[in-house]
């Protein structure tokens, strides 16, 4: 059922002791083969933060049931088998377990990560994966933390383990050399001097829940890592997953930059829908906008946000620059703070142009935001 993995997208998750959703997810989102209207719905029930209930999603009136993993090493089988989907698709999954670090910050990561991505500036992951029964602080954090030293300390023993592991596995290292043509890099060897000296290491963590105390214990980082989810279902042995990918919010941009083969797409720019309540008092009153679902790569990339109005004003006419994002209390999303606010010419929808309207936050350009006609103009990547 890859076809429903990759389908399937999370809108939403809260953290309560008793939880029920019932989600709808449109044709837009699921295979041909699916019928246009899909129901997924969750029913949960925590104790320690892990789930013991029952959490459900129902396919073509069929019932898939939470089919949680045993361990790690399952887990870690199904983040390799989906890792196109979790990672983005010009992303390289290397599956080395080397020892890095020094003295007392030493740890082994479970994988590293090439994201071809930016193709001017390809991103080196350290990838991590756990299962929500592991103690966040004792286990997850520390081991996060180990991680973060290497990053510093052991930039030289990072390369050295990758161009070993990449020289002893010719199909990963036949997949980096197809991508080096799309960059300014002659060899893998130039490729890894920069990714480890010229631009800094990253991590991402792959788990099968993300609770208040994962996000609480991650703002101790001054660059909070990325978190993927993968939740593996069930039904007449026949298995589904359902997850929350690492650039889940620019997706769009992928999707475009995958079909024209333009390397050079980006963004600067997020816009978010707001009610007038929630406009006069986070906007205008706070002078900030919260709570933002942002990848690292979102994170560096945004300078400005502008706010869509929604009904019955229905147009763009204030935007800002970014002064700062700062985590969001232990939601795991993020605030934004804002200075220099400034108005301009509204963009409205064009005629019969409602799907035009960003409901969630969607991504742009500056330049595109001030040349901008209609709200259609904005979305340079559809």
């Amino acid at each position: 059922m890859e076809g429903v993995s990759e389908g399937i997208k999370k809108v939403k998750k809260r953290e309560y002791k008793y939880l029920s959703w019932l989600l709808y997810f449109s044709l837009y989102f699921l295979p041909e083969n699916l019928p246009g209207m899909t129901i997924f719905l969750l029913i949960f029930c925590r104790t320690g933060g892990r789930v013991w209930g029952m959490a459900k999603i129902i396919l073509e009136k069929r019932e898939y049931s939470l089919y949680d993993f045993e361990n790690e090493v399952e887990f870690e089988k199904a983040v390799i088998e989906n890792q196109k989907y979790l990672f983005g698709k010009d992303s390289i999954y290397i599956d080395v377990k080397k020892k890095i670090g020094k003295d007392n910050h030493k740890g082994i990561p479970d994988a590293f990560l090439i994201d071809f991505y930016d193709s001017k500036k390809p991103q080196l992951y350290i990838i991590e994966n756990e299962i929500a029964s592991h103690d966040v602080y004792s286990s997850i954090t520390e081991q996060i933390a180990r991680f973060g030293v290497s990053t510093i300390s052991s930039i030289n023993q990072i390369r050295n383990v990758l161009i070993k592991a990449i020289g002893d596995e010719t199909e990963v290292k036949k997949a980096i050399e197809s991508y080096l043509p799309k960059t300014i890099f002659k060899n893998i060897h130039e490729l890894m001097i920069f990714m480890t000296e010229e631009n800094s290491i990253k991590i991402v963590v792959a788990i099968n829940e993300i609770t208040s105390d994962l996000n609480s214990s991650f703002k101790i980082f001054k660059n909070p890592p990325d978190i993927v989810l993968l939740q593996r279902y069930m039904c007449d042995k026949e298995i589904s997953y359902y997850y929350e990918p690492m650039r889940e919010e620019i997706e769009g941009i992928e999707i475009k930059k995958n079909k024209t083969g333009d390397s050079t797409i980006n963004f600067d720019t997020v816009v978010c829908a707001a009610f007038e309540d929630g406009f006069k008092h986070a906007y205008i009153e706070n002078n900030a906008w919260w709570a933002i679902r942002l990848s690292q790569e979102a994170r560096e990339q945004l300078r400005y946000l502008a706010i869509y109005e929604k009904a019955p004003v229905a147009h763009i006419s204030n935007y800002a620059e970014i002064d700062r994002i700062e985590p969001y209390k232990d939601t795991g999303k993020y605030i934004l703070y804002l200075k220099n606010k400034k108005t301009i010419k509204p963009i409205k929808l064009g005629e019969g142009k409602s799907a035009d309207a960003p409901q969630s936050p969607r991504y742009t350009t500056i330049k595109h935001l001030l040349s901008a006609k209609t709200m259609a103009d904005l979305w340079f990547w559809r």
